[in-house]
């Protein structure tokens, strides 16, 4: 067992699914897949890692009723650390971090909702702390980490999911800082970029 370590992130694709009669402010999805392999390149080395089931079950226990919903790992230039709606599920099951959420009915979410429905944002990623890892380097290309303990602190909808390739992941944490330095104007108008689609005026 090692001791928590600097937060990470990790993602996995999700859906947003409408019972009868939903309003389309239902979430569903999972924010951590068990025990599919992912090549990890960034500051904490190169090799190969997967969550083990049962990773979350302590976090849940002791600490599950104070995970957030947030939007981007809260980095969005006008969202921020705000929750973007209340967990209703949060639970493991045999696939793997399962989430249900109410999103928020105001004018903040309305185009993180319409991206989700249009497709735009189909991907979920969660934040947390490696509390206990097993490691293989033997009979590897890569040495293999497999997770068996974290701790959590929030999931939720991400513009760049960071397990979809290193050089996303690295350009969205540079656009991130870029946009905290950005004025006013220029953070709203790459805002509705991300979020609905719209071209930038040339000008």
């Amino acid at each position: 067992m090692t001791a928590p370590r600097d937060d990470l992130v990790r993602s996995a694709p999700f859906a947003l699914e409408r019972a009868e009669g939903d309003d389309g402010l239902t979430l569903t999805g999972h924010g951590a897949v068990f025990n599919e392999w992912t090549t990890i390149d960034s500051w904490e080395g190169r090799f190969r890692e997967r969550i083990a089931a049962g990773a979350f079950k302590k976090t849940l226990q002791e600490n599950g009723s104070r995970v957030r919903l947030q939007f981007d790992h809260g980095q969005h230039p006008l969202i921020g650390s705000l929750p973007i709606g209340s967990i209703r599920k949060l639970k493991e099951d045999s696939r793997g971090l399962f989430v249900e959420a109410r999103l928020a009915d105001n004018w903040m979410v309305q185009p993180v909702r319409e991206a989700i429905e249009n497709g735009s944002i189909d991907g979920m990623s969660f934040r947390f702390s490696v509390v206990a890892e097993k490691w293989d380097k033997e009979d590897a290309d890569l040495p293999e980490r497999t997770i068996t303990e974290v701790r959590l602190m929030e999931v939720g909808p991400v513009v760049w999911p960071a397990y979809d390739g290193t050089d996303v992941g690295v350009r969205s944490l540079e656009l991130a800082r870029s946009l905290i330095a950005a004025d006013d104007d220029t953070r709203r108008e790459i805002a509705n970029i991300l979020l609905q689609g719209d071209s930038p005026d040339p000008d």
